[in-house]
């Protein structure tokens, strides 16, 4: 299976005209035959560490906004990763990152190990796996390697692949 990977120039904190950008990578993979896009850790609005206003870019997932949000990328071959600031249900900010398939949120991963020494994000508690096709895979964000008990979570559950 081939698979995608995507890094966005840097853009202002909180735009989404990341979109545009990431549509276009969809359309690619469309052309390609290729049927996983990979986007990083909060592409979608910035870090909210490094921000003043983080609940000024924080998505909600419970209500819909999220897969509006990301309508633009709907394919019917592609599912794209996407990083992002999640305002959880519970009013606490996520560092997730969604699993967009044919136009709905098909899952949603909540980074479990936030930061170093401090940060806004509050921790995950889940480590679910999720299925494209034949392939189930796993998620982890950013610094994952000092923590390769996440991986071997998601070896447990079936993954083949982490992305």
């Amino acid at each position: 299976m081939k698979v995608a990977a995507y890094q966005s120039p840097l853009l202002p904190e909180g735009s989404m005209h990341v979109l545009d950008l990431i549509r276009a990578q969809v359309g690619w993979c469309e052309e390609e035959g290729i049927p996983i896009l990979c986007c990083p850790e909060a592409i979608l609005g910035g870090l909210a560490d490094f921000s003043d206003n983080p609940e000024r870019f924080a998505i909600r997932t419970g209500d819909g906004q999220l897969a509006s949000i990301l309508t633009p990328l709907a394919s019917e071959t592609v599912i794209a990763i996407v990083g992002f600031t999640e305002l959880g249900p519970d009013g606490a900010l996520y560092n997730a990152a969604a699993v967009f398939e044919r136009g709905r949120v098909a899952g949603l991963y909540r980074k479990i190990h936030p930061a170093i020494r401090r940060s806004v994000y509050r921790s995950g508690s889940d480590i679910p796996v999720f299925r494209a096709g034949q392939l189930t895979f796993g998620i982890v964000i950013c610094r994952y390697s000092n923590y390769p008990e996440l991986a071997g979570c998601m070896a447990v559950q079936n993954a083949a692949v982490v992305f």
